[in-house]
């Protein structure tokens, strides 16, 4: 179940690049407040608090905004990063009813060793790391793990073989592959054939125009004679 989590905001009337670069260079961030048929808000909420929150709770914590006297619980619905320094740079908070249910994306672990990868050296493969689950606001997992111990060299898990429980209802795909065990790498062995041929070419090189000079001083040694 997601915790739900206390974040002080304030309501903001000013706007534009320089008004967001003065908030942030003290350490807080613009953010927009939507959803549940009522009119957006534009609002600011502290980058450290934010930044610490997402790291300890994760992305669909709970978070009841509280602006002067109003709380509303809301869910982060996307945070815009800065594309060098990937620090946030602006949030969007989306209104949640806790009684309804709403779509939200879940991370996707794997649980063991695969049998391929113990025995025979293969490589699992992450395919898709996260789902779209649809559930109450407070029964978000923070992930769903999937046991990968019996895939062989060749094997695959798809959504359809993710076990999850009753209150949620998979959005995503049923046949998009989750990981999947592939053979081990030919990399190393293909490189040093390559390296080989290379070598060997290298040396035809070489030896060409040695014959061709070699060629050409026999005619002259026979001119010479002659």
């Amino acid at each position: 179940m997601s915790d739900q989590i206390v974040l002080k905001a304030e309501q903001r009337t000013d706007s534009g690049k320089q008004f967001a670069k003065r908030l942030r260079l003290s350490g807080q961030l613009p953010a927009v407040v939507y959803g549940e048929k009522e009119a957006p808000i534009t609002c600011v909420v502290d980058g450290r608090a934010l930044t610490d929150l997402l790291h300890s709770h994760g992305r669909n914590a709970i978070i009841t905004l509280e602006a002067g006297d109003k709380s509303q619980s809301t869910i982060v619905k996307e945070l815009q990063h800065h594309p060098v320094r990937g620090d946030i740079l602006h949030v969007d908070f989306h209104r949640i009813d806790l009684t309804r249910k709403i779509i939200v994306e879940v991370p996707v672990d794997s649980q063991g060793i695969p049998a391929g990868v113990r025995n025979d050296g293969g490589i699992l493969e992450h395919m898709l790391h996260h789902i779209e689950i649809e559930c109450l606001p407070t029964d978000i997992p923070e992930h769903i793990e999937i046991d990968v111990s019996e895939l062989e060299v060749g094997d695959s898990l798809h959504v359809s073989d993710l076990t999850v429980a009753d209150n949620l209802a998979v959005i995503t795909d049923g046949d998009r592959t989750t990981f999947s065990v592939a053979a081990p790498s030919l990399r190393g062995e293909d490189e040093e054939e390559e390296g080989e041929e290379d070598e060997l070419a290298a040396e035809d090189e070489m030896q060409e125009p040695e014959l061709i000079e070699r060629g050409k001083r026999d005619e002259d040694e026979e001119a010479d004679e002659s």
